[in-house]
């Protein structure tokens, strides 16, 4: 844009109308659209929560497999122990005491003699008749008489579970129970130990396992034996009179269909009377425990899963009304303002691209001033080292020991400095005289370093090794300074073993990550960044001369061909250098 440009900003006519209504129009669409999506998303959020609800379900079918099993361990370890094995009434009653106070979960344990009569117990249970037990019946369920699974127990010899039941011994609640017989030490039989386990005491941990993903938001959940009768839910406490009742559920009906998968179902709430989406679950055992085969069903209001739908949808249609009165207005003050912000914009452009060349402009300054100097400085700082040589030659001997000692200082500082400027000159050409990346050959380029590095290889009398290497796109005499600086350092900083260095590479996320591995004296970890720092040492010149620069020239040389470097180093165990190179479309080399 020249000074001599003019813009027009007279308004067609139809701008402060058309456009409103089109702003108008296309909210109206986007909110119709908005709408007709949540109650999309909708049927699918309910989806989620039913495959939610089925995974809590699982969990909470797990959860009683894995407390039921432990008490079927416990009635195990019951019928083993030598106090109800040989003790007497009094001791036998103390350990079954001392049994239900340590597990917590039975409200009954009891040892019957060798004809089933009752000779120990945690607890008085009312009389019974002619040996019956006087556990109510549950609808559906045969009732068990006591010698029905005492002579089962006797004649097997196995455990015996008890399905729930209203349990006399568990104040009348639902119950479970187990049975194991106890064998004296020549294997003849003595008796039977047998517990209740009163489910509500399972409450707390199906609450927990139920409770960790749907939280709050669970109606509830429930519990139903093999023949559907429900024996615990959440809401309510079970037993307490009369018996128990059977229910008729689409969940526990497809629960029945397939015991190895869990699924969800929508359904009516029996009770309240209310649309609910149920996930179900059945109970499969543990290792040699059979289980019970009870069906989990763990349930949420439909109403609750479309809640976050809902709200969203209404939050939209009020944020719409809100909108639309000033959005006329509001587009009609933008189709004139937009005219003069494009004016804006173009000025703002121009200054950027401006800015943005004279920011490159200035770099390429930088790099150019570095390569400069240290090439400049070359030459006086050539005359001073001469003449300082000379002094050292000529006038050595001739004058006291502190002339001789500065002269010394002098040649060495000179040579240093020389050092110094060349490693600097090395630095900046790894950008300023970089040449084009082409295919090259790693394997080709490692031999030509070993060629280089033979004298220093020999008279360390290290060993260099390395896997079959790739081909490339690479800066070659780049690559080639790079595994010659690694490779050096890794035979110059060795210990007292003769260096040993492996050179590998492996494809990884698309790029070639190279390492080379040596046995030398290691990097302390603190400084795993530090040493590729420009003129960064950690030791002194006498003991490893050189002036620092080197890895922070290997740096340079992977970051501008778009890689990575860094060093893993137990302290005096070696160390491993990696480097990356991009590998898309390449192929490795097989030699």
């Amino acid at each position: 844009m020249t000074p001599d440009t003019h813009v027009t900003l007279a308004r067609p006519w139809w701008i402060g109308t058309s456009l409103p209504l089109a702003l108008l129009l296309s909210f109206a669409i986007a909110v119709g659209m908005g709408v007709y999506a949540l109650v999309s998303l909708g049927t699918v959020l309910v989806q989620e929560k039913g495959a939610d609800l089925a995974r809590t379900a699982v969990r909470v079918a797990d959860t009683l497999d894995r407390v039921l099993f432990e008490r079927f361990v416990d009635i195990q370890l019951f019928a083993n122990d030598s106090v109800i094995l040989e003790g007497k009434a009094d001791e036998k009653i103390k350990r079954l005491q001392e049994y239900k106070k340590l597990y917590g979960y039975y409200s009954w344990i009891g040892v019957t003699d060798t004809t089933g009569r009752i000779i120990a117990a945690t607890d008085v249970v009312g009389p019974q008749e002619q040996g019956e037990s006087n556990a109510r019946s549950i609808e559906g369920s045969p009732v068990l008489h006591q010698g029905d699974w005492f002579d089962l127990i006797k004649q097997s010899g196995g455990i015996h579970l008890q399905d729930a039941h209203l349990s006399p011994e568990s104040q009348g609640g639902v119950a479970v129970g187990f049975s194991a017989p106890i064998y004296g030490p020549g294997g003849d039989f003595r008796g039977v130990v047998t517990s209740r386990v009163r489910l509500e005491k399972l409450r707390a941990v199906l609450e927990q396992a139920g409770g960790d993903q749907q939280g709050e938001e669970a109606t509830d959940w429930l519990v139903l034996n093999r023949e559907g009768v429900a024996i615990l839910e959440k809401s309510r406490e079970m037993g307490g009179g009369g018996s128990l009742a059977k229910l008729e559920l689409p969940s526990a009906r497809r629960a029945a269909e397939n015991r190895d998968k869990p699924g969800f179902v929508e359904e009516r709430h029996l009770r309240r009377q209310v649309p609910v989406v149920t996930g179900f679950a059945r109970t499969r055992g543990y290792s040699n425990f059979s289980g019970f085969d009870w069906t989990v069903l763990v349930r949420l209001d439909r109403d609750r899963a479309y809640a976050p739908i809902n709200r969203l949808i209404w939050t939209v249609v009020g944020v719409g009304l809100l909108l639309v009165t000033p959005l006329v207005g509001f587009g009609v003050w933008a189709s004139w303002k937009l005219s003069h912000e494009q004016r804006d914009l173009v000025s703002a452009r121009q200054a950027l691209e401006e800015t943005v060349a004279e920011l490159r402009r200035s770099n390429s300054d930088l790099q150019q001033f570095a390569y400069v100097a240290s090439h400049d400085l070359q030459e006086p700082l050539r005359m001073i080292a001469s003449y300082t040589q000379l002094l050292a030659k000529r006038y050595k001997g001739k004058l006291d020991s502190d002339a001789d000692d500065f002269i010394g200082y002098a040649v060495e500082g000179a040579s240093r400095m020389q050092r110094l400027i060349n490693d600097l000159l090395a630095y900046s050409r790894v950008t300023t005289q970089g040449k084009v990346f082409e295919r090259v050959d790693c394997n080709q380029i490692l031999e030509d370093v070993l060629s280089n590095l033979r004298l220093a290889i020999e008279e360390n009398r290290a060993v260099v090794t390395h896997d079959a290497l790739p081909v490339v796109t690479a800066d070659g005499g780049q690559l080639s300074q790079l595994f010659q600086n690694l490779i050096g350092n890794a035979i110059k900083f060795h210990g007292e073993e003769p260096p040993r260095v492996h050179v590998s590479v492996e494809l990884r996320n698309n790029e070639w990550q190279f390492s080379v591995l040596d046995n030398g004296i290691g990097v302390d970890p603190q400084y795993a960044e530090r040493i590729f720092v420009i003129f960064q040492r950690l030791h002194n010149r006498e003991e490893y001369p050189g002036t620092g620069i080197g890895l922070a020239v290997c740096k340079k040389i992977v970051e501008r061909h778009g890689g990575r470097i860094w060093v893993q180093s137990p302290i005096g165990r070696g160390s491993i250098f990696y480097f990356t190179l991009p590998a898309a479309g390449q192929n490795r080399h097989e030699s």
